[in-house]
């Protein structure tokens, strides 16, 4: 594992620019092909995952990209989340096939939760998922609840992680209504309410899982989302989902007036460039990660370099591309 000190010191250090706020940020990296979007208030900058290096990176707000963290470990990194009062950074790690470091043994199999500290970089837990249970594996995305337990989906077997603040790892539920083929649970946030709301690529369905009930998750009564991947909660009664995939690029603010048992969209934006995952809000407005993933899952395409942590907003500004 390496940790460029430096760099990290240099986005905390980072002065907030009034031009720089609230817009969109492009950034490049040779090849990046980042999944996860998190961001770090201590820096006022963007965590980025990358499916292709696992490497860790930090995008600030005038668009420069930064490796931050370099760990053997990481083979493609997914999900993120920022847990800033127990100063983690935690991260899902999978091997679906497309990262430098893929091996046999681990594609399709992978699945591990890494936590970094905050302040310093270094490693601080790495937690095997996989062995948990058999089949296929691919931790995909992660939530904090306020007591530091972490929830973290797996796309290839029909079921939901738990950890402990101290590590200690379960399967919090397993059910059917999961399966599927292929990307099946994906995004995941925490509601202030006490239950997850989770996504699930490959029918478009949200699930709303109770912690005092995890075995009985229920769906959320609203229209298809195809290729839905990420979730972004605002305050308790506002979802961004993003998707992709056949139809990509949709974005979809949906609400509720009864706790999540039923949703309805407000509004849809599309993303600027293709495959966005996930996307993080910050102080009120949704950025959203343009990953083009399917670049690198596509043997025959053209690989590139340049990115996009797009700001979206819904009502026909030039923030967002409203239908």
């Amino acid at each position: 594992m390496k940790f460029h000190s430096r760099q990290w010191l240099a986005g905390f250090a980072l002065l907030f620019s009034s031009a720089a706020h609230g817009q969109s940020i492009p950034f490049s990296s040779k090849e990046l092909y980042p999944e996860g979007i998190a961001y770090n208030p201590a820096a006022n900058a963007f965590f980025v995952s990358s499916l292709h290096y696992g490497t860790i990176g930090q995008v600030d707000r005038r668009g420069t990209y930064k490796p931050i963290i370099q760990d053997e470990a990481l083979v493609s990194t997914t999900g993120l989340a920022v847990d800033a009062k127990r100063n983690r950074l935690l991260v899902c790690v999978a091997d679906p096939g497309v990262s430098t470091r893929t091996d046999q043994a681990t594609q399709g199999k992978l699945a591990k939760l890494a936590i970094y500290s905050l302040k310093t970089g270094r490693r601080t837990a790495l937690i095997d998922l996989g062995s948990l249970g058999a089949g296929g594996h691919f931790a995909n995305d992660v939530a904090v609840a306020p007591d530091g337990t972490a929830y973290v989906t797996d796309s290839f077997s029909p079921q939901i992680w738990q950890v402990t603040p101290a590590g200690k790892a379960s399967v919090l539920v397993r059910n059917d209504a999961f399966a599927g083929e292929g990307f099946n649970l994906n995004g995941i946030v925490y509601h202030p309410a006490g239950f997850l709301l989770v996504a699930k690529s490959s029918d478009g369905k949200l699930f709303k899982i109770d912690l005092r009930h995890p075995e009985r998750p229920e769906p959320v009564a609203t229209a298809a989302l195809p290729g839905v991947d990420g979730l972004v909660l605002n305050d308790r009664n506002e979802l961004l989902a993003i998707q992709n995939g056949s139809d990509s690029g949709q974005i979809s603010q949906l609400t509720t007036a009864d706790n999540w048992a039923t949703a309805t969209a407000q509004g849809t934006a599309r993303s600027e460039k293709t495959f966005p995952t996930t996307g993080s809000l910050v102080q009120g407005r949704y950025y959203v990660l343009n990953a083009k993933a399917n670049e690198l899952f596509d043997p025959k395409a053209v690989r590139t370099s340049d990115f996009l942590i797009q700001q979206v907003q819904f009502g026909g500004n030039a923030s967002g591309r409203t239908n």
